[in-house]
């Protein structure tokens, strides 16, 4: 019992580390939210890079990385396709 309690305490504490709080998300004065598309992502923020994921976890989703102007830090935003239509699915 002992050996699956560790494992499990281990990747929940994992999965939480990975959550980001969508109140404290802004591109300048934009807010980030479930409503927020690819293209007004790309004209707003200030992207570092954006790609297709090819492996891991994501896989299948659109990547931006973009610096969140609330707190300086690099962000990771995911959409379900290239299109500029496209709503974030969630970021990290």
């Amino acid at each position: 019992m002992r050996k699956l309690l560790i494992p499990l305490m281990v990747l929940s504490g994992l999965s939480f580390a990975s959550t980001l709080d969508m109140a404290n998300l802004y591109c300048g004065s934009m807010q980030i939210n479930s409503a927020t598309t690819l293209d007004q992502m790309v004209n707003t923020c200030q992207v570092k890079d954006q790609y297709d994921v090819t492996y891991g976890r994501y896989l299948g989703m659109y990547e931006v990385k973009f610096v969140n102007t609330a707190t300086n830090d690099t962000v990771k935003c995911d959409f379900g396709t290239k299109d500029g239509s496209a709503l974030v699915n969630g970021c990290r």
